[in-house]
């Protein structure tokens, strides 16, 4: 069962497509077919990205941070560059 359907291409892509698919012999239709068979394919395999966890050990904040807004704490990390 096949789906006919439209997209907007910029005309230099639909260009390349073209001439693409008449060196290799076959139409603009198929060579876009293979292509976006080979991307559903390839996420398909793909592994997502996972976030390592870069966690440190200690107690939480310090004690003059511990009830701080998060602005004061934001403020202070950068005081040694002389951003304030």
């Amino acid at each position: 069962m096949t789906m006919k359907t439209t997209f907007d291409l910029p005309e230099a892509l639909v260009s390349d497509v073209k001439r693409i698919a008449k060196a290799r012999g076959t139409t603009a239709r198929d060579l876009v077919q293979q292509a976006l068979t080979r991307v559903v394919a390839e996420d398909a395999t793909a592994t997502p990205f996972t976030l390592r966890d870069m966690s440190v050990s200690g107690a939480g904040m310090t004690p003059e941070f511990a009830n701080a807004k998060w602005s004061d704490i934001l403020d202070e990390s950068y005081s040694y560059r002389g951003l304030e």
